[in-house]
C-alpha cells in the first residue's frame, strides 16, 4: 500500500514509524530538523508544503492508497486534503484543531470529499467526561467509528457489584463484561464468577446502553467539578457536563471569552480569575473539588495548576498535556490522568485504518488487545457463538452488522460480512487469525 503523510511531527512521525513496516510510506514535511529526524525510519522524505501540488506529485501522491494530512496548520492539512483527492489519492484522513471547522470528535464522509476528519481536542474533551460521568472509569475508549464503547472501572470497597457473581449483575442485554483484572492477573469471567474489591472490570457495550449502567457500579463518586481553561477542551467538556447534576465552574483569566461562555453555559458556573494564584484558588473553594482538569494551552501550567489544586485538598487532577514525552512526568509528580491530543489522533487514525482484515483496535494495558475481525468464512455463517471454540482467555464482545452493533450472547449467530470485536491477549492473536481465515 502506498500512504502519504502530511508532517512530520509527534503523530505523523509516530504513525510513519508503524506504518512503514508493511507499507510504502512518503512523508511531506518542511522542517529541516523534523526532516532530519524522521529520515532514520525506513521512509521516502519530501521537504516542501503540503498544501503545494508539485511536492504533493513528488510524492506520488496521484498512486496513493491513503493520504494522511496530520501537520500544526488546519489549513494546510484540509488544502492538501483536497489537493491530494484531485491529484487521484483514494482515501483521505485530516486532522483539525479548530471546531469551527467541524462540530464533533470524529466526521466520516464529509461532503467537502474527506473520509475522516479527526477534531482531537473534542476528542479528547469526550474522553474526559466520561472518565468523570462513570463511576470508578478509568480508561474509556470509543470503538468503531462510537457504535460501541470499551470503559475500564475499578471496583471499590463499598461499590455495590462487590461480592456478586456476573449473573447476579442483571446487565442489559447489550452490555458484556469481557474481562477482569485481579492481582496483575487477567480473568476471562464466567457467569459464576464472583467480583472482587480492586479488580479492574473491561466492560463492552453499545455507545448509547453504557450510560446506563452507570448506578450499578455506584453512586457517581463526583459532584464538584473545576475546569480550568475555557479554551475548545474546557468549554466542550463544560458544554458535555452543562446537562449533568453536578456542581460545575470554568475558570478563566480572559474576561472575554469568560462573557461569552457564560450567555451559552446554563449550569456551569463561569469565573474570571488566575488559575495559578494560591489565594484565588483558596477563595474559590478549589480544594473541595473532587476533580479538576487543566486544559489551558500551557503544559507547565496545567501541570502548576493540577499540583496547586491538590495540595489544597482537590481529590484528583486531570490534566491536558501537548507533549507526549510529559505524560508519564506528569503522572509520576501527582497528576491522576495525563491525557494527550496527539495520543487521541494516533489512536483514532489506527483505529479507521483497514489496512488488514483482522486489526487492532484497541491495546489494553499492554497485555490484552481488541481485534475487529471480518467474517470472510461461509463455513462459519449461521454458526452461533457458542459453537466457535475460541482460545481460552478470548470472547466476541460485539458484531458490527450493517450500521448496527450488536452485543451478542452464546445462541447469537453470525453471518457473512460480520465484523466481530473480539477481545483477546496477544498471545492468543495468531490463534483467532486461524479460526477466522
Amino acid at each position: 500500500m502506498h500512504i502519504v503523510i502530511a508532517g512530520a511531527g509527534e503523530v505523523g512521525y509516530n504513525l510513519a514509524r508503524v506504518l512503514c513496516e508493511n507499507h510504502n510510506v512518503f512523508v511531506i514535511e518542511k522542517d529541516e530538523s523534523k526532516v532530519e529526524n524522521i529520515q532514520n525510519l525506513n521512509v521516502e522524505v519530501v521537504q516542501g508544503n503540503a498544501a503545494n501540488v508539485k511536492v504533493l506529485k513528488k510524492a506520488n501522491v496521484d498512486k496513493a492508497d491513503l493520504f494522511l494530512a496530520v501537520t500544526g496548520s488546519d489549513e494546510v492539512n484540509l488544502l492538501a486534503g483536497i489537493a491530494a483527492r484531485r491529484l487521484g489519492a483514494k482515501k483521505i484522513i485530516v486532522r483539525v484543531g479548530n471546531p469551527e471547522y467541524v462540530d464533533k470528535p470524529i466526521v466520516k464522509d464529509h461532503p467537502v470529499g474527506y473520509d475522516l476528519i479527526i477534531c482531537p481536542q473534542l476528542a479528547l474533551a469526550n474522553e474526559i467526561a466520561n472518565l468523570i460521568m462513570i463511576p470508578g472509569a478509568i480508561e474509556f475508549i470509543s470503538l468503531s467509528g462510537g457504535k460501541a464503547d470499551m470503559v475500564e472501572i475499578i471496583v471499590s470497597e463499598d461499590s455495590p457489584i462487590a461480592g456478586k457473581k456476573i449473573a447476579e449483575l442483571h446487565l442489559p442485554r447489550n452490555i458484556i463484561i469481557t474481562a477482569i483484572y485481579r492481582n496483575g492477573d487477567l480473568i476471562v469471567p464466567k457467569g459464576d464468577t464472583v467480583i472482587k474489591a480492586g479488580d479492574v472490570l473491561t466492560i463492552f457495550g453499545r455507545s448509547e446502553d453504557i450510560a446506563k449502567i452507570k448506578k450499578k457500579f455506584g453512586n457517581v463518586l463526583v459532584k464538584n467539578v473545576v475546569i480550568f481553561g475555557g479554551g475548545t477542551i474546557g468549554s466542550y467538556i463544560a458544554r458535555i457536563l452543562d446537562n449533568s447534576r453536578l456542581n460545575v465552574k470554568l475558570i478563566d483569566s480572559d474576561i472575554k471569552v469568560c462573557e461569552q461562555l457564560s450567555g451559552i453555559l446554563k449550569h456551569v458556573k463561569v469565573v474570571v480569575g488566575d488559575a495559578t494564584d494560591l489565594d484565588f484558588l483558596m477563595e474559590e473553594d478549589i480544594g473541595k473539588a473532587d476533580v479538576v482538569i487543566a486544559t489551558t494551552e500551557s503544559d507547565e501550567k496545567n501541570l502548576l495548576i493540577s499540583l496547586l489544586s491538590k495540595s489544597l485538598g482537590a481529590k484528583k487532577a486531570i490534566a491536558k498535556v501537548e507533549k507526549g514525552s510529559y505524560v508519564k512526568l506528569f503522572e509520576r509528580v501527582g497528576v491522576d490522568y495525563a491525557l494527550s491530543p496527539r495520543r487521541v489522533t494516533f489512536i483514532e487514525v489506527m483505529k479507521y485504518l483497514r489496512l488488514v482484515d483482522i486489526r487492532t483496535i484497541a491495546d489494553i494495558r499492554h497485555e490484552a488487545t481488541v481485534l475487529e475481525v471480518g467474517v470472510k468464512n461461509r463455513n462459519l455463517s449461521g454458526k452461533r457463538i457458542a459453537d466457535i471454540k475460541l482460545p481460552k482467555r478470548s470472547i466476541i464482545g460485539g458484531i458490527l452488522r450493517g450500521d448496527e452493533c450488536i452485543i451478542p450472547r452464546g445462541d447469537t449467530e453470525i453471518r457473512l460480512g460480520d465484523r466481530l470485536l473480539i477481545f483477546t491477549t496477544w498471545d492468543e492473536i495468531n490463534e483467532i487469525e486461524e479460526i477466522f481465515e
